[in-house]
């Protein structure tokens, strides 16, 4: 529920990056890698304007969104850096939400790249050298073990995750940036634990949220905020393919655009 909380422009696009099985319900336009669940735990849910590609080279014209999202997304990259960045480019202000350092020992993921937090509205960010985590605690598997622990854990966000707020700049610190994150390079070899009960955000006030913002979404042309993820020129769709008119990349227009990889 807490993703209903989050502060809302009335006007501009807002943009929801790697939204997975739960997308925002105030998102008018999502963003992915994948379409299966590699990373998660469900497919993603495609319900409304859709684009694949690169979260640290987005296909999007400059301030093409006026809000982004980005909900547990930057822990998985190997170049936060560039997604940061990336971020700024493509909106004016936006949300980050990651696990915080407290979340990975209790309740371990090793797709986790990076450990984040938040002191004094500036992310200091952390590549781990490898998966880390309490091996008794994480296999005690206590957020779906312990009924009193579960209520403690979801009635406290913000003790276990880093939230951040951001308007026209973000501020953040790498504080090992040399470091080597490709110790996880497969999503395929993953052995998380499984997910927290309860942690989809599904609800019925959520359910009837999203069903008023599906019904009043903005009416926008997905075609005239895209750009090359390459050199960020414009490009232009001929039939089912489009060309970027700077580099000249193509890549495929159906049955989502597909810019993780040119044709």
């Amino acid at each position: 529920m807490r993703k209903l909380k989050v502060p809302m422009f009335s006007k501009g696009l807002v943009l929801d990056v790697g939204s997975g099985a739960n997308p925002h319900p105030f998102a008018d336009v999502l963003l992915e890698k994948y379409l299966d669940n590699t990373h998660r735990f469900k497919a993603a849910k495609i319900d409304r304007p859709t684009v694949l590609g690169d979260a640290s080279k987005m296909p999007f014209k400059d301030n093409a969104f006026q809000h982004s999202l980005a909900y547990h997304v930057l822990e998985h990259l190997h170049e936060p850096g560039q997604f940061l960045d990336e971020l700024q480019r493509i909106s004016v202000g936006g949300y980050i939400e990651t696990p915080n350092a407290l979340y990975e020992r209790i309740h371990p993921f090793d797709v986790h790249l990076l450990e984040v937090f938040n002191l004094n509205d500036t992310l200091y960010i952390h590549k781990k050298s490898g998966p880390v985590g309490d091996d008794f605690i994480g296999e005690m598997d206590l957020l779906s073990q312990d009924s009193d622990w579960s209520k403690f854990f979801y009635s406290n966000p913000k003790m276990f995750h880093t939230q951040y707020y951001w308007n026209k700049e973000i501020s953040y610190r790498i504080l090992n940036d040399s470091a080597d994150t490709s110790w996880f390079d497969d999503p395929s070899t993953a052995t998380s634990h499984h997910m927290p009960a309860g942690s989809s955000g599904n609800s019925p006030r959520a359910g009837l949220i999203s069903l008023l913002k599906k019904l009043n979404r903005k009416r926008f042309d997905l075609d005239s905020i895209l750009a090359c993820p390459e050199c960020k020129s414009d490009v232009k769709r001929e039939n089912d393919i489009y060309t970027c008119t700077g580099c000249g990349l193509k890549y495929s227009a159906v049955p989502i655009p597909d810019f993780n990889n040119p044709v």
